[in-house]
């Protein structure tokens, strides 16, 4: 797709990974309306071709307004609330609201980043992929240090959601992303999980040896510009995943970001039940076979910017 003076809406416009969205379009040329909560000074926003509009889009008549006349609506806002019904009223209600007013406005493209939690890792299963069952509303989950016990289970009833509006002929692509590294002062795996590392607020479960799926948010961004250059893109869901860290690795890396930092606690493995696992391996196959993916940032450099942030913060 041709992006140059194309009309786009990016929900979830102040946060880490609709911000670098949005900035990645302006720079390709596109008219674009970030959707805030409220206005401001937002890292990745700055560009003069983006236009910081403040609404909701949980609210049927503000979804409609910002949805007129846009060509590609990409749709990144949620919230890891604790509060259930929080949770439900964004991450569900508020997606089937946006995608209506996407689909009759007549967008030509809807993207949805949704992420790996989506899935029921309490099914025994060593590997998921895209069609491999969600989690359900009721279920007790496992949750992520960077998100909250409703986040994996609103998500996934929120793309059950999106898929009523697809099945009324919405074009929609889902993303599910691994943790995504990059730095932003909303980011959870490069800014809120050290922090919890750095206060000694992060345990490891028996030897550490857990997998953690990464991807780097550039890589993210690449994902999405190649989906919008392939039909066959529309209705399917992809994996965004480009290997695995174990948490022992991942957090002891973190800690050497922090001088004096105190040891990681460490959960025996006689305490640990395979219903605390939150994650397990995720086939990243098909983005790769069908959109021709390859990621454009390393783990190595995905951590490294996170120390330097993190050691210039000192």
């Amino acid at each position: 797709m041709k992006l140059k003076d194309v009309p786009v809406l990016v929900t979830g416009g102040s946060g880490f990974v609709g911000s670098r969205i949005a900035a990645w379009l302006a720079n390709e040329g596109a008219v674009v309306v970030a959707l805030v909560r409220r206005a401001g000074v937002h890292p990745g926003l700055e560009s003069p071709r983006i236009t910081q509009v403040e609404g909701d889009f949980t609210d049927p008549m503000t979804a409609q307004r910002v949805c007129a006349g846009k060509v590609l609506v990409v749709h990144a806002a949620a919230t890891i609330s604790r509060d259930l019904a929080e949770a439900l009223h964004v991450n569900v209600t508020g997606t089937g609201v946006l995608a209506a007013a996407a689909r009759i406005a007549g967008c030509r493209r809807f993207i949805h980043i949704s992420t790996l939690s989506v899935y029921d890792f309490q099914t025994g299963e060593l590997s998921f992929d895209e069609d491999s069952p969600l989690r359900m509303l009721g279920g007790n989950y496992a949750h992520s240090p960077a998100a909250s016990p409703f986040y994996g289970t609103t998500k996934a009833e929120g793309e059950r959601a999106l898929q009523i509006e697809i099945d009324r002929g919405l074009p929609a692509t889902l993303f599910r992303l691994a943790a995504v590294l990059g730095v932003h002062p909303t980011s959870g795996w490069a800014v809120k999980v050290p922090a919890k590392v750095r206060d000694g607020q992060l345990a490891l479960r028996g030897e550490g040896l857990d997998i953690l799926p990464w991807t780097h948010v550039d890589s993210v961004v690449h994902a999405i510009a190649q989906s919008l250059d392939c039909p066959a893109a529309v209705g399917r869901a992809y994996n965004i995943v480009d290997g695995d860290v174990t948490w022992r690795d991942f957090a002891g890396e973190m800690r050497t970001w922090f001088p004096g930092a105190p040891p990681l606690p460490v959960i025996s493995a006689a305490q640990v039940k395979p219903s605390d696992i939150f994650i397990r391996h995720c086939a990243g196959v098909r983005v790769r076979a069908e959109l021709g993916y390859a990621p454009v940032r390393s783990y190595a450099e995905g951590m490294a910017e996170a120390g330097a942030w993190w050691r210039s913060k000192r």
